[in-house]
């Protein structure tokens, strides 16, 4: 299923303070989320906190589902993180983190590693 990705700051999901403040398992806890209408989580058969492959052109992650009814149908919302930075996009020196398409479904993979991301972004 298309979905517009816009990515948000929640004082609850804030990753300075997660990471501050917590550890890596609280980083993928808090900010390892997706927030989507009820609507588009019955189109997707997921129930809250299920797990969901969000993919484009520049990357694919594994995040944790939340319904949200402040949600417009057909968007996701994922907090300011290293999740959502995989992505969004860099054109012409212009960062694009708002009104990405992605496509998504539901999965049984587990949350994507923050360690796992930090690899890939290091190359190793």
């Amino acid at each position: 299923m298309e979905l517009i990705l816009n990515t948000v700051r929640k004082v609850d999901n804030d990753q300075t303070k997660e990471f501050a403040f917590g550890d890596t398992k609280s980083l993928e806890e808090n900010l390892a989320i997706a927030f989507l209408n009820p609507t588009n989580m019955k189109e997707l058969n997921l129930k809250n906190e299920e797990y969901l492959n969000i993919r484009n052109d520049e990357g694919s992650i594994v995040v944790k589902a939340l319904e949200d009814e402040d949600v417009p149908e057909g968007s996701i919302l994922l907090p300011v993180s290293i999740w959502a930075n995989q992505l969004t996009k860099v054109e012409d020196d212009e960062l694009f983190f708002k009104n990405i398409k992605v496509n998504v479904k539901a999965t049984d993979e587990a949350v994507t590693k923050y360690e796992d991301i930090i690899s890939k972004i290091r190359g190793v």
